[in-house]
């Protein structure tokens, strides 16, 4: 049983599996303590963007990495 787990929609890719909505769901929960322990330590605006992108951008590259494999 070969099943999709994400659904190619132009650029982005779509959960259609409820394996696709965990890996999506994880990626989400992974970021927002990263996200909230960058804001509470942070000392400026753009000190804060500069660590958040590092951390965005690498779980992205892995979630659309393991959204291209699965679609």
């Amino acid at each position: 049983m070969n099943s999709a787990w994400f659904k190619r929609f132009g650029c982005i890719y779509i959960p259609v599996n409820l394996m696709g909505l965990l890996v999506t769901t994880l990626a989400i929960i992974f970021l927002v303590p990263v996200y909230l322990a960058i804001i509470r330590n942070g000392h400026s605006v753009s000190d804060d963007l500069y660590h958040m992108f590092v951390y965005t951008t690498s779980t992205a590259f892995w979630w659309k990495w393991i959204a291209e494999k699965t679609s």
